[in-house]
């Protein structure tokens, strides 16, 4: 999904948070202080994908920066997109260099979005709408529970050996940054093995 306004794909907070390594409070905070901008989708919050950017360079300055300057240095790294050797004009004595951190932030942010868009299905006809891989059924939280659970790669490969490994690395950051609403689902088991037995108490 795109922000008409600035061209940028739109990321959930938790998403831009994994993201930026920053924390979500973080997030929210910024959002507070208009020094991030948020839109508003079909109920939800979301951001720009270039406020991770933003965001990290922000978190990693020594010193700390007013609220005015906060924003005008999130408009220099938004509308202009810097590269590491770029300086910003804060003050006569302040300049804030792009570092290479915040760049590389970026741009992870700009594969993520590449890799979502390919590999991320809604399909209100399929399954109920829950997010599948692309061109299976198979739910993206089940496959990212299956990575985070140590799932080595081999076995992965052996269960579904269409999906690319790319998408198992998509898969983890995509259910990080979409937490499930509502009571957190049981355990995931691999396709052949059967529950535990249910052992009565003596």
């Amino acid at each position: 999904m795109a922000s008409k306004a600035t061209g940028s794909p739109l990321l959930t907070r938790n998403e831009i948070a994994e993201i930026s390594g920053v924390s979500i409070n973080a997030v929210n905070k910024a959002l507070e202080q208009r020094v991030a901008k948020a839109r508003r989708r079909r109920g939800r919050t979301l951001l720009a994908a270039d406020e991770a950017a933003s965001l990290t360079l922000i978190s990693e300055l020594p010193i700390s920066l007013s609220i005015k300057l906060k924003r005008e240095l999130r408009n220099w790294i938004v509308k202009r997109n810097p590269g590491c050797a770029e300086e910003f004009e804060l003050s006569r004595v302040l300049r804030v260099a792009m570092t290479e951190n915040a760049a590389d932030v970026a741009k992870r942010a700009s594969d993520y979005v590449r890799l979502r868009d390919k590999y991320v299905e809604a399909d209100p006809g399929k399954m109920g709408g829950t997010p599948v891989i692309r061109g299976t059924r198979v739910p993206v939280r089940t496959l990212a529970q299956l990575v985070e659970g140590g799932e080595s790669p081999e076995a992965l490969q052996e269960d579904y050996p269409h999906i690319p490994q790319e998408a198992y690395d998509v898969s983890v950051l995509w259910a990080k940054g979409n937490p499930r609403r509502g009571r957190p689902a049981g355990s995931v088991r691999r396709r052949g093995t059967k529950p535990p037995r249910q052992v009565a108490a003596a």
